[in-house]
């Protein structure tokens, strides 16, 4: 097999008991505390390469908007009707209760700007997901990295794909998200709650797909569809491990948003330095361990692996 690696020039086939490694929490805690602070530096770079985001950060907070004042209970409007034909002391009392201002922002030119250049996170998202997933997956395997080398590097092989990908995910987090936030407002009828149940289920299962998704695609050569059908393969195959650390992904993000809630500024500062791209390792190293186990492995021999005598069936495409 050709196992292609920038560092590495062709020689001798390679031992296979030299390349195994194990993943378990002593190997997690050991890469962890080795590359913290290139995990920060990626989670920087992730969102330089987001820079889009920003403004739709800034359109959701009102940004440039023009500030106006009105009630948000849903109790006003048909109160208010029934005050066009007669007030009395109770009706008043109704009015000071459900009748409170919050201030409000209508979009404007400006807004609407941010919306614009918040969208081409669209193009964005995926070819930086892509090069974080590449450095991460290096750090679990021991291979030496070059952080801005090597991100770029991979952005620059692999744009195409990495914004498709990245599309499909971004509209997948979307339908499942916009989901969840609805099945919390409907009625707690049996359907209902096995319709909400599923939803959850279902966005278990896709978050431990999505380091599956990234991975795959820079490291074989693979179409977007077979790459969702391996993901989705390789989920059942380490349904365990990705499960365990999905979850500890998700902490991550909990923990992120209870700080936020709190103290908003330190959670805001949390999110750009490091939850991301840690929450992420979690998954690439719960990930990776199950595709160079059913999907590299296999094609290695018993004691030495020769390019000369194996041909390569899968290509480093970082």
């Amino acid at each position: 097999m050709g196992l292609f690696n920038r560092y590495i020039n062709p020689g001798k086939g390679i031992r296979k008991e030299d390349i195994e490694k194990k993943f378990g929490f002593r190997r997690f805690f050991s890469v962890f505390a080795d590359k913290f602070w290139k995990l920060v530096t990626l989670n920087l770079l992730f969102f330089l390469i987001n820079l889009p985001l920003f403004g739709i950060f800034a359109y959701f907070a009102g940004v440039g908007g023009e500030p106006f004042s009105a009630p948000t209970n849903v109790l006003y409007a048909p109160l208010y009707g029934v005050m066009l034909h007669g007030e009395n002391p109770v009706l008043q009392a109704l009015h000071g209760v459900v009748g409170v201002q919050v201030e409000h922002s209508t979009p404007t030119l400006l807004t609407n700007g941010l919306l614009c250049f918040g969208l081409l996170s669209v193009f964005t998202f995926g070819i930086s997901s892509a090069a974080m997933t590449y450095i991460q997956r290096n750090f679990v395997k021991g291979t030496p990295v070059d952080l801005g080398d090597d991100f770029f590097h991979c952005i620059k092989k692999n744009w195409k794909q990495s914004i498709l990908l990245g599309i499909v995910d971004l509209i997948a987090i979307f339908i499942i998200c916009y989901d969840l936030i609805s099945y919390v407002y409907v009625s707690a009828s049996f359907g209902f709650l096995l319709l909400r149940y599923a939803t959850i289920f279902i966005s278990l299962l896709y978050l431990m797909m999505r380091p599956f998704m990234y991975l795959i695609s820079i490291t074989f050569d693979l179409k977007i569809g077979k790459i969702i059908k391996n993901s989705c393969i390789l989920v059942a195959a380490g349904i365990g491990r990705g499960l365990l650390c999905g979850l500890a992904a998700l902490a991550v993000l909990v923990l992120n948003v209870i700080v936020f809630n709190f103290i908003p500024s330190l959670g805001v500062g949390m999110l750009f330095i490091f939850t991301i791209s840690i929450a992420w390792f979690f998954q690439v190293f719960g990930a990776w361990p199950v595709i160079k186990k059913h999907m590299i492995d296999p094609f290695y021999e018993e004691t030495v692996v020769s390019e000369e005598e194996t041909e390569a069936v899968f290509q480093d495409r970082g």
